[in-house]
């Protein structure tokens, strides 16, 4: 069994540390996913720039190295009125239905560049997490899926509640956390912060000291690299 072995980083929240640690850890490849979290296009620019910049390149290192590929992606259509999340959001995102699209299928539209290959699953949610009232916790077992290297968004949304739901399901989660993105506020954002503002590293400590790990494009892709090499040396 070929193994990924990659860098993480976790946060150490007990005293005396307060600190970062690193390890590197062994996948085995065939038990770990690439799981993609609401990258479709719905037009918002940060995100489409952000898909560009961070999530095409480890989506083709993870192809690369025959990494299971899955996405999951927000249909709010599907949800019926009266829905108390729905309620929520009309209050603090402004958010207006369109009555005529409520119970229809929206499709998701992709960049070409992160585009699923006809092999890959989709799968459609309603709420922030890809693993509620959806068949992507089946779809990961059935190929006895440990591992999830997770990218997308939003960190401090979808994104997140789908990490929180994936170690209810007990996976172990590792997030690249440039590959990651939450939308800053007005009063949160910090560009002498490298994660952009406050929101974002919140979240990613959230990840660090909770959830699980991190790791880093560059890295994740290098381990792919790696797990590449070795198999074209092997004949495989």
């Amino acid at each position: 069994m070929s193994i990924l072995s990659l860098p993480v980083r976790y946060y150490r929240d007990y005293a005396p540390h307060y600190d970062y640690a690193y390890e590197t850890l062994s996948l085995p490849l065939e038990r770990t996913a690439f799981l993609i979290v609401d990258i479709d296009d719905f037009g918002y620019i940060p995100y489409r720039e952000h898909t560009e910049q961070h999530i095409a390149s480890p989506l083709h290192a993870a192809r690369t190295a025959g990494i299971r590929v899955a996405y999951v992606f927000n249909d709010g259509n599907v949800a019926s009125d009266g829905n108390a999340n729905i309620e929520v959001w009309g209050r603090t995102k402004g958010l207006k239905r369109d009555p005529a699209q409520v119970g229809k299928f929206r499709e998701p539209q992709y960049v070409d560049s992160v585009r699923p290959l006809p092999e890959e699953r989709v799968f459609r949610k309603w709420i922030w997490s890809g693993f509620h009232d959806t068949f992507l916790d089946q779809h990961l077992r059935a190929h006895d899926i440990k591992t999830l290297i997770c990218v997308g968004y939003s960190l401090r949304a979808c994104l997140y509640g789908t990490l929180i739901d994936a170690v209810y399901h007990n996976y172990r989660v590792i997030v690249l956390r440039d590959a990651v993105l939450a939308p800053e506020q007005p009063d949160t954002e910090d560009a002498t912060m490298p994660e952009g503002g406050w929101i974002n590293r919140i979240m990613i400590r959230q990840v660090e000291h909770l959830i699980g790990y991190t790791s880093t494009v560059a890295e994740f892709a290098a381990a792919c690299r790696a797990v590449t090499q070795v198999s074209v040396a092997a004949g495989c």
